[in-house]
């Protein structure tokens, strides 16, 4: 029996609402989205409600729209929460357990995850992730599976993803404003992990990106497992706000400059179009050219910050160099010309574009990458929804990232 499954981005740039239902096979196939400019929304974070709630509607009435122009009648009352921004934390966490008989039974191993879960985190935040990674046996590190080996100490390590309480609750207000209810809040760079990854790709070592308007989040995986996460507060509006600036334009120029016109990487143009039109944003306003050059350079300069940043904090984790199936870029900044000619030469890493994996209902979209993180969020419902609800089902089945 197929079961629905919807999910809600608030960004900066844009709000999105997705609905998918279960196919065989464990596929999802997205039933309709919708999405819409977002408004209240400031670096990744609310600062206006009523503007927000009234983004949430009208993304609902959108997805309403489609529902009766095509003959659908799903109702949708909650959504999965995507998270975003600089208030999201990653902290590592452990678990122990005494072997009581020398060699590391199912009770060890569920007594190593029990307290794992129980480790606090600091007040104000809300728990979105607990991410299994390996376990130690007294001074034996990076075992994948302890069943049946001996030893005296059991450790499971972990990451804990939290975000704040109040950025949290401000977004289920503006969605209960609108009358949706948030199910449950997720991080959005694990959720786009989960769309646009193949399993090889976690084992062999990968980066990925989720490039949005307020931040870009990054989640590293070495060895099947979530080595390292977080955010940089840097994203695609921040190219925006750094043309418009340098240029004296309106944000709606300089986000079309962005878009049609320039590239990461400075030098990309021909003595033939050297210069880009920019029309006058009014009937006074006059139109003038401006060197491509010198836009290609303002784009640049923004993008290498953010990749030095990931770059550097990659180093201090000791990981780039496990990165052997390279990096993978998504989100709705994903698409800039050149972005990944300049993140490889930035990050000395293969780089590719993400688009949604095991999710159908986006094949006439132009743009799948910038759908990765709401598909993921649905693959995470979808998967969430099928785990036992015991707590050994909990420890077993939960969604591993």
């Amino acid at each position: 029996m197929s079961k629905i499954h919807a999910a809600l981005e608030i960004g900066t740039s844009r709000t999105v609402l997705a609905v998918g239902e279960t196919q065989t096979g464990g596929r999802m196939k997205i039933l309709s989205h919708a999405e819409i400019p977002s408004s209240g929304v400031r670096k990744s974070q609310i600062i206006d409600i009523s503007q927000a709630t009234q983004s949430i509607r009208s993304v609902l009435r959108e997805i309403e729209a489609k529902q009766d122009s095509t003959g659908g009648n799903v109702e949708i009352h909650n959504a999965l929460l995507v998270a975003s921004g600089q208030h999201i934390h990653v902290a590592n966490a452990e678990g122990n357990a005494v072997v009581a008989g020398g060699r590391v039974g199912d009770a060890e191993i569920m007594e190593a995850a029990r307290r794992s879960r129980e480790m606090p985190i600091p007040k104000g935040r809300e728990l979105l992730d607990i991410v299994d990674q390996d376990y130690q046996i007294d001074n034996l590190v990076g075992i994948t599976s302890p069943k049946g080996m001996s030893g005296r100490m059991l450790r499971l390590n972990t990451l804990q993803i939290h975000a704040s309480s109040d950025r949290i609750q401000d977004a289920r207000t503006a969605a209960e404003g609108a009358r949706l209810e948030i199910s449950e809040p997720v991080f959005a760079a694990t959720c786009t992990a989960d769309a646009v990854l193949e399993e090889h790709e976690r084992r062999n070592g990968v980066l990925v990106l989720d490039l949005g308007g307020g931040s870009t989040g990054y989640a590293a995986y070495c060895d099947g497992y979530l080595a390292a996460a977080g955010v940089v507060g840097v994203g695609g509006d921040h190219v925006t706000n750094d043309i418009a600036y340098a240029f004296q334009t309106t944000n709606a120029q300089a986000e079309r400059l962005k878009t049609d016109e320039a590239s990461a990487v400075i030098g990309q143009y021909t003595t033939d179009n050297a210069r880009v039109r920019l029309t006058g944003s009014s009937a006074l306003m006059e139109s003038r050219a401006i060197s491509r050059r010198a836009l290609d350079t303002v784009v640049n300069a923004r993008l290498k910050e953010l990749f030095t940043v990931i770059r550097e904090t990659l180093e201090e984790a000791d990981l780039i160099h496990r990165l052997h199936a390279g990096v993978v870029i998504a989100g709705g900044g994903a698409g800039m010309r050149d972005l990944e000619s300049l993140a490889e030469l930035e990050l000395g890493l293969g780089v590719r574009r993400g688009r949604p994996l095991q999710v159908d209902g986006l094949e006439d979209v132009s743009d799948p990458w910038a759908f990765a993180t709401i598909s993921g969020a649905l693959l995470y419902s979808q998967r969430a929804s099928g785990a036992d609800k015991s707590f050994l089902g909990d420890i077993i089945g939960r969604f591993f990232k």
